[in-house]
């Protein structure tokens, strides 16, 4: 089925779908849901909605909730309410020391590989409704999000999960907020060795077979199900087929190595150095509020 309320579908799964990449297991669930007046029907319904859309998130990744808070009134004259807020953080167990997984890259050479679909095709908008890209490159906060199909997650969270257990991934990094290009970036960014002194590693990335799709919703659409692994380039082979045998799409997009993340489309090729990258991430907050 798909989440009936997008909104808390979204933060219930992706909460569920980090603690897969890193090895983890679902235990439960807490919640701070932050809304306007309910006295208002257009925000009881926005609270209503949200509570039945994490129940059924948490029914499927069996998280019960088991404390959270709400903040409602949240609102004031001619501004109006609030963006209806649901935030969902999930704790996990993982078994084994071993099998915790980081999500920067590792090693020159490993292959990257993609778990789910691109794009959502099923999808109009292609997942950039309601996205970063939307709202950053267009200044605009609106159309329906990406949908939410809870039964895939589970199968993509159980697929990762055994990948990771027997070993062959060696990083895992979910796509989520910024799309597929920020995921790839941060997966060469992430790993910090000591106070600003980051160890980066680049990536190239072939998407060129992907023509299918609008270039800014492959980039950067909010497609949801979708995790970004990396493992030893022998067992590419079998990582891809042992997901694909679990019914999760899966494809190689590149290869772990250099100084840049460089990925190629069907319309063009774009390159930007991992230092370049880490300085705009690691320095966002501080030149925001210069």
């Amino acid at each position: 089925p798909i989440a009936n309320t997008v909104a808390d579908g979204h933060a219930i799964t992706e909460a569920c779908r980090n603690l897969a990449c890193s090895g983890a297991a679902p235990l439960g669930a807490t919640d701070n849901l932050n809304f306007g007046n309910p006295h208002y029907p257009e925000i009881f319904w926005q609270l209503k909605e949200s509570v039945r859309g994490l129940a059924e998130g948490c029914r499927a990744f069996n998280a019960p909730v088991t404390g959270g808070n709400v903040s409602l009134y949240n609102q004031r004259g001619a501004l109006g309410a609030i963006d209806p807020t649901p935030t969902v953080a999930v704790v996990g167990l993982i078994e084994k020391p071993e099998h915790i997984t980081t999500s920067w890259f590792k090693d020159e050479g490993d292959a990257i590989i993609l778990l789910g679909s691109p794009v959502d095709t099923a999808d109009p908008l292609q997942g950039l409704g309601g996205s970063a890209c939307l709202q950053t490159l267009h200044g605009k906060k609106t159309g329906l999000p990406p949908r939410v199909d809870l039964e895939a997650a589970q199968t993509l969270h159980a697929t990762l999960l055994g990948l990771i257990y027997t070993g062959s991934v060696k990083s895992a990094h979910d796509c989520s907020e910024g799309g597929l290009a920020v995921c790839l970036a941060e997966s060469c960014i992430s790993q910090q060795t000591a106070r600003e002194t980051p160890r980066l590693i680049g990536a190239m990335v072939d998407l060129s077979e992907m023509k299918d799709t609008r270039l800014d919703a492959l980039l950067f659409g909010e497609t949801q199900n979708r995790v970004v692994i990396t493992c030893k380039p022998l067992d590419a082979t079998k990582v891809i087929e042992r997901a694909k045998l679990m019914g999760v799409p899966a494809a190689r997009i590149g290869t772990v190595g250099g100084e840049a993340l460089t990925i190629k489309t069907a319309s063009g090729e774009f390159t930007a150095p991992a230092a370049e990258l880490h300085d705009a991430w690691w320095n966002a907050i501080a030149r925001a509020m210069a």
